[in-house]
């Protein structure tokens, strides 16, 4: 319900207090300038009772719990929205590449951390969201509360801005002729996430106004076609890009054993260069890895596996040539289309034992 002018409240109640019919001061109020609305809610904050004078019906008011719940509850919707679009975006990227950049680094990385967003925030928001329309099945009224509205219309404003950039960057981009397929996707994954909470937000206030104007069954049957499709429409969104997220990111235990089979490479890299700076003092390649640790100009390198204890491969095949090997649980995963990513050898490898030959510059 609006907020109703001091002044227009002490006429209504002057008005019912002198037997005035409600149809009569709604009829003096509009012929007097004020709106249709205004002059509703000025009436209808007055009970209708046998009273000989104006019962005022208790004013809607917010309480700590609810500006919890709805504050809590938009800023979830933020998180997921964000993650969902960056998930999308990701995707984009990852299937349709533009030839004229670099690949996609760090994908599977970008992709567990949305990931994890959307693993803690749609439960919690659809708790959050049972939550709230319980307390509405309960209390009514508290759809209208001020917090619940002024939340609405903040998040109003976001995604309004939103839509206006969107619309900007595309009009912007055409210009510019750089319309290509995936900004066309981009922009179209931004309109529908903020043009979905928009119209999810818009909506509910208009619902409210009905609610304030005592026209709740027409209220409730319009509300009743699409909004609960609009919310499930917005999950299953959701949860098809935690899925997408999930199979990019790929399995927990492979990725694992990727970043163990990345340190192995890191040590036996570091192992090379102390080779090098060994050779370069002493005119000869060392007689094993040990050896290393106690030459002064090297650094204590790890020469053995962290997680099997077994030593690293080394043996001199010549005065200047030398294997460098390690056992790795994976095979290198295939590399990006344009990655930046170091071309050394020891990025290329099998599952299982690998040497590689060496040769001191």
């Amino acid at each position: 319900m609006a907020s109703v002018p001091p002044s227009l409240l002490e006429f209504t109640r002057e008005c019912l207090a002198n037997s005035i019919s409600r149809t009569d001061i709604h009829k003096a109020l509009t012929d007097a300038g004020w709106s249709d609305r205004e002059a509703t809610a000025a009436i209808q904050s007055f009970a209708e009772s046998p009273l000989p004078v104006p019962v005022p019906k208790k004013r809607v008011s917010s309480g700590p719990r609810e500006a919890f719940l709805h504050l809590l509850a938009m800023l979830l919707l933020y998180m997921t929205a964000f993650a969902t679009g960056a998930v999308l975006f990701l995707a984009i990227d990852v299937f349709l590449s533009d030839p004229t950049k670099r690949g996609i680094s760090g994908a599977e990385s970008m992709a567990r951390f949305h990931a994890a967003i959307l693993l803690a925030s749609l439960p919690v928001l659809a708790l959050v969201r049972w939550a709230i329309k319980r307390d509405i099945v309960r209390n009514p009224a508290i759809r209208i509360a001020p917090v619940v509205r002024t939340l609405s219309y903040i998040t109003l404003l976001i995604t309004s801005l939103i839509l206006v950039c969107d619309m900007v960057a595309v009009l912007l981009g055409f210009l510019n002729g750089d319309l290509t397929l995936t900004f066309i996707l981009k922009s179209g994954v931004v309109l529908l996430l903020a043009g979905g909470i928009f119209l999810w937000y818009i909506s509910g206030l208009n619902f409210e106004e009905k609610l304030g104007e005592d026209k709740q069954q027409d209220a409730l049957m319009q509300e009743s076609l699409w909004r609960p499709r609009l919310a499930l429409a917005g999950f299953f969104t959701a949860s098809l890009c935690l899925a997408l997220a999930l199979w990019i990111a790929g399995n927990p235990v492979s990725q694992r054993l990727l970043r163990l089979d990345s340190q192995r490479v890191a040590n036996l890299r570091s192992l090379q260069n102390a080779v090098e700076r060994f050779y370069q003092k002493e005119k000869r390649l060392p007689e094993d890895l040990d050896e290393l640790k106690t030459f002064p100009d090297t650094y204590n390198y790890e020469t053995t596996d962290a997680v099997t204890a077994a030593p690293y491969f080394y043996s001199s095949t010549s005065k200047t040539d030398y294997k460098l090997g390690a056992v790795f649980d994976l095979a290198t995963p295939p590399r990006q289309p344009n990655s930046t990513r170091s071309r050394d050898g020891f990025y290329h490898h099998a599952a299982g034992s690998q040497k590689f030959d060496l040769s001191v510059k």
